[in-house]
């Protein structure tokens, strides 16, 4: 079966119907026309008839014609031609017995005798013109034939016909470029989101549909980008999640394989401190293997708790005597590396529910991260306050920022551009925070710093199966 575009569709029949009403209009119009026309044509003949016969003109045919312009015949009772006025026919047609057959003489005789009238009118073809033909039956039995020419009505029914048809021409193709034009506006969205729909099934979910329109059509790819961005994102989560417990399996193995021998060595280490006959070269190299073990040792420590199910601990409480507890304790950090610290704590802020230790470790992170930004000092500002039905925490940062493509990396566990970092510290605070129903953005340009922004929801409820 063929298939037809929508626009098609929309088209095609509106146009039939116009193009069917355009041609039937000026067909009925003309022949009303004509109609009206050969009426009152008829009218002012059987006028001139009504004048021509009391008159006594009936028998001075030339006269007749002078006077109206039209042709006269009189035949006698038995068809045969008296006298005529119309004198161009060819010598074939001017015999009795064809003008007889033409004019139709047996019929008109036999109209008389039945309806009981003594005149008759129709249309006849003499010479190959077109007449109206006026039938009178005047004393005794003759018949008297008044012959108007009719080209007038043909050839303004010629040219009314012609202007009709020419105007419904022209209007036919202005509906069709307007149906067309309409059609298109509506299609042309359509097909966009067809095309869109493709991409989608192909796996792209990155693009978004252009709106073009504000309308149902507009509203259809409004929805359509919005179910896309929802499909991106729990498709983002499902990695993410695959990724997490990938990761979670890896980690736990990685510490166990490590954490035995690394006791082994720091007690052996500890030991040799301990022997009065080492020197104080030795000794100094023994306190680097000990603080390395223990770097390692919170390396390994991390990678437990990255693998380790947790239980949140939910307390309803405040928000910022925890985040006021974490900046307290590293505020000499903070001095040290001339960081100037810039709180915006909201003091209204409404108690909620949270893990206090969880945010603790996510929000300490998140710090780190941004002195470790900041190896030449800057700016540290902390900033709290409600949004709609959540917290949000922002931390604002005058470091060096990171690059566009490592922005979409970030949350990325084992993901870092740093000597001695494991890349775990931002998955463990997107997961934190996901813990909580959650979320955590980052905003930043190289050079110009980084914003990181935390939102807790201040009505606690599970974590979708994503999280």
């Amino acid at each position: 079966m063929r298939r037809y575009s929508i626009q098609t569709k929309i088209v095609l029949p509106f146009l039939l119907l116009f193009v069917l009403f355009s041609i039937l209009v000026p067909l009925i119009t003309v022949e009303l026309f004509v109609w009206k026309y050969s009426e009152q044509f008829t009218r002012e003949t059987q006028g001139w008839l009504n004048v021509i016969i009391p008159t006594g003109y009936l028998r001075d045919i030339e006269k007749v014609k002078q006077a109206y312009s039209v042709e006269i015949m009189i035949f006698g009772s038995d068809y045969t031609l008296n006298s005529t006025t119309l004198t161009e026919l060819p010598d074939t047609e001017q015999t009795s017995e064809n003008l007889a057959k033409k004019l139709q003489l047996n019929k008109v005789k036999q109209t008389f005798q039945e309806a009981d009238t003594s005149s008759f009118t129709q249309d006849v073809t003499l010479g190959g013109k077109h007449y109206k033909v006026f039938y009178r039956l005047v004393h005794p039995g003759r018949f008297y034939c008044l012959l108007r020419p009719i080209e007038e009505i043909a050839d303004a029914k010629r040219t009314l016909t012609w202007s009709m048809l020419g105007i419904a021409a022209f209007v036919t193709f202005l509906v069709a470029l307007i149906s067309h034009r309409i059609g298109k506006n509506l299609t042309d969205p359509i097909k966009d989101l067809v095309g869109f729909t493709e991409q989608v099934a192909e796996g792209n979910l990155d693009e978004q549909c252009e709106i073009k329109t504000q309308d149902e059509i507009g509203d259809l790819a409004l929805a359509f980008n919005q179910m896309t961005q929802e499909l991106k994102q729990s498709r983002d989560k499902l990695i993410q999640a695959e990724r997490l417990a990938t990761a979670g399996k890896m980690s736990a193995s990685f510490a166990h394989e490590i954490r035995n021998p690394l006791s082994s060595m720091r007690m052996l280490s500890q030991m040799l401190m301990q022997k009065p006959e080492i020197s104080a070269e030795q000794r100094q190299s023994l306190q680097y293997i000990l603080e390395e073990i223990e770097r390692i040792d919170n390396i390994v420590k991390g990678l437990m708790d990255f693998a380790r199910p947790t239980t949140l601990n939910l307390e309803q409480q405040p928000l910022v005597p925890i985040l006021q507890a974490v900046l307290a304790l590293m505020e000499a950090n903070l001095t040290h590396h001339q960081i100037q610290l810039v709180q915006k704590l909201a003091p209204d802020l409404p108690d909620f529910q949270f893990d206090s230790d969880k945010i603790k470790q996510a929000f300490m992170n998140v710090v780190l991260n941004a002195m470790e930004a900041m190896p030449q000092g800057g700016t540290l500002t902390v900033v709290t306050f409600k949004q709609e039905d959540a917290v949000r925490i922002k931390v604002i940062d005058t470091g060096i920022g990171i690059s566009a493509e490592d922005i979409e990396h970030l949350f990325e566990p084992f993901f870092t551009r740093k000597e001695k970092g494991t890349g775990l510290g931002l998955a463990n605070v997107k997961r934190i925070l996901e813990e909580h129903n959650g979320t955590v953005e980052i905003e930043s340009s190289r050079g110009e710093g980084t914003t990181v922004s935390m939102w807790l929801p201040l009505r606690f409820s599970e974590p979708s199966k994503f999280h």
